[in-house]
């Protein structure tokens, strides 16, 4: 079985060509997924940070009367 050799040339040109391709997003687009994101991500964080008060609370309860 023939090996074939690594064509740079033609592997540069299908990557441009292929990034010729991209629809790249507005500014306008990317600030309101940022802002989704951030926005998702601090609902989340406060969603895990009640979870962990109440775990916590549940914890101590149990101590105290077990202890």
């Amino acid at each position: 079985m023939e090996k074939k050799k690594f064509d740079f040339s033609a592997w540069v040109k299908v990557h441009v060509a292929e990034f010729k391709r991209i629809i790249w997003p507005s500014k306008d687009e990317i600030i309101k997924e940022t802002l989704s994101v951030i926005a998702i991500s601090l609902i989340f964080g406060a969603i895990v940070i009640g979870f962990d008060y109440i775990v916590e609370f549940g914890y101590n309860a149990l101590v105290s009367l077990l202890g």
